[in-house]
């Protein structure tokens, strides 16, 4: 990757913020994408029949494209201009939204969400190194705070506007809509970018790695597509065969691009920006965050739809305390860099993990039950750090780079962070259905146990009760432990069946089996989320301890 091959001319002030806004609405809406579709999970179930599996390559396959094209996109804005780029990639997401909202299967969804995240990667690319272009390297502190807290705020409100829009149901359209949003932002990005940026020139005669570009995309491929689907297919043999073919193609793509350019070439990544301390303790934190940060949404999400039956706008909602301190952490951070440094992000990250605890310790799965109010101190305080650390990382990182590095080490940085979202959000997800499946071993039972009492008040004959009460364990069981946990088992069901003595039986305790259904799946899935959160909160400690690392002087190497 090359740094700052146009020659761009730097415009009028009133220009630059408003070149500045575009790249911003571009972020913003980059971000929201990452966890919208999180809270519509559920409605894209029921709506598109996904099975999970299809789920998590809904979530994933956006910032699996994200990351695969992120490397390949700096080098064609560098080669096209960026502006260019910038303007049609992102009509393109405009496109690629459209396609997602009239979609009509899970794996037409899927494509298209690939689409999406190719094309954001194309306008991620292009952003922050139009930014360090447009405003001088003075303003740069200021400006990169600005991007990363518009990108940490945008991705705290994609829950809560997703429930929004799914609740309100606008034209009957559903859950189509969290798509069908972004293509006036992406109009008027593009419109803006057309009226604002300067018009700069690419470098035409710069090559193309084509040996990168098929190896990096490969390689991430080959890693990320068996962690999203390993889970359900069992992890047969051909998935960690993909696992080692990865590891042995992204260590000869690293080493492709270190001894590139002895032979004159031009490589994707530039392995010599990790000889900066700063940007590799840098890209470290932003890989480790972003994994959690990823998930973090979705556990939640999915913890409160299926195990508490919530309603998509109710699980938005309760993320608003987390995006309320967020924001604020984000109005701050300036201030506290300036008195910190980058122990700023040391902060965020410690307030991160008390948080991620508090709300984890104050889960009581047994209960069937979220104590809302009691989890919206923690939820603050949560994003508080989170704010305090998203606003001021990539000022950090690229603190630095010189001006002939900060254009590359700017592309790079968020396919650090793509990378970490999707490697996180498969990783977590696969350690949270793997609780669910643990948490039922002590949950059916007590849920079964609170069946047989309470069906000693019914008319069930109580010869026929231990029947009634095996018969749901099973069920439970089965479901619960299986692949589909968000689905009944072949052949149970809590609605009342029709037909034979056994019917009339299982109709009388209807009632019953549905609250024990209830009790069992609050039991797991919050169980689960409790363990996932205690374990992102040790992945914020770890984040918090690798931020020591980061040195307070800005500059040099």
């Amino acid at each position: 990757m090359h740094s700052r091959p146009e020659s761009a001319a730097t415009p009028p002030p009133v220009g630059a913020w408003a070149a500045l806004v575009s790249c911003l609405l571009a972020v913003f809406m980059q971000m929201l994408d990452t966890t919208i579709v999180n809270i519509a999970i559920p409605d894209l179930t029921t709506g598109l029949g996904a099975a999970s599996s299809q789920q998590l390559l809904i979530l994933s396959v956006y910032t699996l494209a994200f990351a695969c094209t992120l490397l390949t996109a700096t080098t064609i804005g560098s080669r096209y201009g960026r502006r260019r780029v910038f303007v049609l990639a992102l009509l393109g997401f405009a496109a690629a939204s459209t396609l997602c909202g009239i979609a009509q299967s899970p794996w037409q969804l899927i494509a298209f969400r690939a689409l999406q995240g190719v094309s954001a990667a194309l306008v991620s690319a292009q952003t922050l190194a139009l930014i360090a272009d447009i405003f001088p390297r003075s303003r740069h502190g200021v400006v990169f705070g600005i991007y990363g807290a518009v990108a940490g705020v945008a991705a705290m409100l994609g829950p809560v506007l997703g429930g929004v829009l799914v609740s309100l149901d606008v034209f009957g359209w559903g859950w189509r809509t969290i798509f069908l949003v972004n293509i006036p932002v992406s109009v008027v990005a593009a419109v803006m970018a057309l009226r604002y940026m300067p018009r700069q020139r690419g470098s035409r005669d710069l090559a193309v790695d084509g040996v990168g570009v098929v190896a990096s995309t490969v390689g991430l491929f080959m890693l990320i597509y068996p962690l999203a689907v390993g889970r359900e297919q069992d992890w047969p043999a051909h998935l960690w065969v993909m696992i080692a073919v990865a590891v042995v193609v992204l260590a000869a793509f690293v080493v492709h691009e270190h001894r590139l350019p002895r032979r004159g070439g031009a490589p994707l990544l530039r392995v010599d920006l990790f000889s900066s301390r700063q940007f590799a303790v840098g890209a470290v934190l932003s890989l480790l965050f972003f994994s959690m940060f990823a998930a973090f949404f979705f556990t939640m999400s999915v913890a409160t739809q299926f195990g508490l039956g919530w309603s998509a706008l109710r699980t938005g909602l309760i993320t608003m305390p987390f995006a309320a301190g967020a924001i604020v952490g984000s109005l701050a951070s300036a201030s506290a860099v300036r008195h910190l440094g980058p122990r700023t992000l040391t902060v965020g990250m410690v307030l991160l993990a008390v948080g991620l605890a508090w709300v984890a310790a104050e889960l009581a799965p047994e209960s069937a039950r979220v104590d809302v109010p009691s989890l919206i101190a923690p939820l603050v305080l949560g994003g508080l750090g989170t704010g305090l650390f998203v606003a001021p990382l990539q000022a950090t990182i690229l603190s630095g780079s010189d001006e002939h590095t900060v254009g590359s080490a700017s592309g790079l940085i968020p396919t650090v962070q793509q990378l970490g979202a999707s490697l996180g959000l498969a990783v977590i997800t696969i350690f949270f259905f793997s609780q669910v499946s643990h948490t039922a071993v002590t949950a059916v039972p007590g849920a079964t146990a609170g069946l047989s009492r309470a069906l000693q008040d019914t008319d069930v004959a109580p010869t026929l009760r231990p029947f009634v009460a095996s018969n749901f364990a099973r069920c439970a069981r089965a479901q619960l432990e299986s692949a589909h946990p968000e689905r009944p088992a072949s052949g149970c069901s809590t609605t009342a069946p029709s037909g034979g003595a056994r019917a009339q039986v299982l109709a009388a305790a209807t009632p019953d089996l549905r609250a024990a259904a209830r009790q069992a799946a609050a039991w797991t899935f919050v169980g689960a989320l409790r363990t996932s959160l205690y374990l992102s909160a040790g992945l914020a400690t770890l984040v918090a301890a690798c931020s020591l690392l980061l040195r307070r002087s800005t500059g040099g190497r």
